[in-house]
């Protein structure tokens, strides 16, 4: 028996799915549809705007008292991604996340450049009904005044004139590649290394061809793994390459991975239909002598008229470390051992290169967790916290908790024991509740120019999820 003419039963299949979709609950990981994944990832405009559009909506399902208290929540919050509310004459509503009180006064409040933010928003609230604002204000990730970018709805409040909004801060801008922000020892994953190669194109287009000396031997541009290579489209020459500069001016053409992959001209052929991209191949690995897979991220950039390939590499990280959670984030046992295990494989590829990653980087510090990382003598080669810092050159290994336990001598001998790692309990004061609590480590060891180290991390038992 043959099917019957599409036309007449394809409105019944969808028909039947529509009513399967609509009868099953649906799990969502947000509140909205603004974004995929996780909040932390929403960084386009677009997003933005849905997503304040849906807190509007769920203001208005539930009331301002009720919702504000749903926008503290993981749901709604992350990090950097906010939601604030406010009146037209500049009077605080909320502000999720921050210690800003309701009802404090915004209008008077100018940013770096001298832009009065709750004023434009108001002006741009009450006479467009929405729109997006631009000004500086403080990430609570960085600590640093930031370019940011927030989109706003007007809405009412008590029979009042109100708004609700969110902002970004973007990370692809010329105001947003500041070296303290944006370099080579500080690209990690995707995400850094978009930033980054963007920055570089920025540095370019200001500098002209005098960049090229920069790229080719500034250390700010070069790091390790990671460094910048220009190409000229047309003839696949290096112009520019940081990682080896004895390659500049010669051909790339015969660039063959071992899987045969013709690199440059793959390269190439992602440019020439599409601004950006990455490509995927296999390359021998300096830090360790083996070869592995690696991406590069790559754009096509104008110069006096001509097209070039700018980009920079990443070495993929193993599935685990991909996968791991930013350090704000980790309140587990396992979650915390991993974060550790990553680490100490960081230092073993980058050796101290690693540690201006575990200083700076969300992925390796924020919230309570943080790594440290100490020698044989127990002295601190890398402490971010700023209290202990004076002492880091000194040996510690007579260093006491409260019960008296040789704290920094447990965590050596943990890193020098048959398992080569493992975890130390302890009491020590927690800086958020004054008081003096059971602290669990994991710790494991390593080698740094051939002497003995232990890299390790720690959670209070307060913090510690089930």
């Amino acid at each position: 028996m043959s099917l019957p003419p599409h036309r007449h039963w394809l409105p019944l299949v969808v028909m039947a799915l529509l009513a399967t979709l609509l009868a099953a609950p649906v799990a969502a990981q947000t509140p909205c549809d603004s974004h995929e994944g996780r909040l932390a990832d929403l960084h386009s405009r677009a997003q933005l705007k849905r997503f304040v559009h849906c807190a509007g909506a769920h203001v208005a399902t539930v009331g301002w008292q009720q919702a504000a208290q749903d926008f503290e929540t993981d749901l709604w919050l992350d990090g950097s991604i906010y939601l604030f509310a406010g009146t037209l004459q500049g009077e605080v509503i909320f502000v999720s996340g921050l210690d800003i009180p309701a009802g404090a006064d915004m209008w008077h409040r100018a940013d770096s450049d001298g832009v009065f933010s709750a004023r434009e928003i108001a002006r741009i609230a009450a006479g467009f009904g929405e729109g997006y604002v631009y000004y500086r204000f403080e990430n609570p990730l960085s600590g640093q005044e930031e370019p940011k970018v927030a989109y706003v709805i007007r809405m009412e409040h008590g029979g009042r004139p109100a708004f609700i909004g969110a902002a970004i801060y973007p990370q692809d801008t010329h105001a947003t590649c500041s070296p303290d922000l944006v370099r080579a020892s500080l690209v990690y994953v995707e995400r850094d290394v978009e930033r980054f190669v963007t920055c570089a194109e920025h540095h370019l287009q200001q500098n002209g061809l005098r960049a090229l000396h920069d790229f080719n031997n500034g250390p700010r541009w070069t790091s390790g793994p990671t460094y910048l290579f220009l190409l000229d489209m047309e003839t696949l020459r290096r112009v520019a390459h940081g990682g080896n500069p004895a390659l500049v001016g010669t051909d790339s053409e015969t660039w063959i991975d071992p899987d045969g992959v013709h690199v440059a001209r793959e390269m190439r052929r992602v440019l020439s239909a599409h601004d950006d991209g990455y490509v995927y191949y296999r390359r021998l690995n300096p830090a360790n002598g083996e070869v592995e897979p690696k991406t590069s991220y790559i754009r096509r950039v104008l110069l006096d008229g001509r097209a070039y390939l700018l980009g920079a590499g990443l070495y993929v990280p193993a599935v685990e470390c991909r996968q791991l959670p930013l350090a704000r984030e980790i309140d587990t046992r396992a979650e915390l051992q991993q974060y550790v295990r990553c680490a100490a494989q960081l230092v073993a590829e980058r050796g101290e290169l690693a540690f201006d990653l575990f200083l700076n980087h969300p992925q390796w510090i924020g919230g309570s967790a943080y790594v440290f990382v100490q020698d044989e003598l127990c002295r601190q080669l890398v402490y971010p916290l700023d209290y202990e810092r004076a002492v880091s050159d000194e040996p510690r290994c007579d260093l006491r908790d409260a019960e008296g336990t040789l704290l920094n001598q447990d965590l050596l001998d943990m890193s020098r024991s048959e398992a080569g790692e493992g975890w130390v309990r302890y009491l020590w004061l927690n800086p958020a509740s004054d008081a003096i609590e059971a602290k669990y480590s994991y710790v494991t060891g390593g080698t740094l120019n051939g002497d003995h180290i232990y890299i390790g991390a720690g959670l209070y038992e307060s913090q510690m999820q089930s």
